[in-house]
């Protein structure tokens, strides 16, 4: 995700994604040997998925690592947390203390 200038999180724009692609495209035919199709690995997920394994595949070259996690975060965002339940337990216990106050209160006057 990238800040707008309001400072609000937005989804990556695709030519930041292209980008990122392009240069882990450069960086697996320099250090592996490996020839990407850098359009492709912007629109199809599996094959996304596949190239992004491969780079993560050998530990040696730290650069290719990186730039293949970035274009991970990039591509395959992590779904938003989930909102917090309240429990029946916390629900009965905050109503209590509410109860409590309430009947303090009221026999101090």
């Amino acid at each position: 995700m990238s800040l707008s200038n309001t400072g609000t999180a937005q989804p990556q724009r695709d030519s930041d994604k292209l980008a990122m692609a392009a240069h882990l495209h450069v960086l697996m035919r320099r250090k592996l040997g490996r020839v990407t199709d850098v359009e492709w690995l912007v629109r199809n997920d599996d094959y996304a998925r596949e190239v992004i394994r491969v780079a993560l595949a050998d530990p040696a070259h730290s650069e290719l690592m990186e730039w293949a996690h970035k274009l991970q975060a990039a591509l395959f965002p992590a779904p938003p947390p989930r909102p917090v339940e309240r429990t029946a337990v916390a629900a009965r216990v905050s109503a209590a203390a509410v109860d409590l106050s309430n009947r303090y209160i009221g026999r101090l006057r």
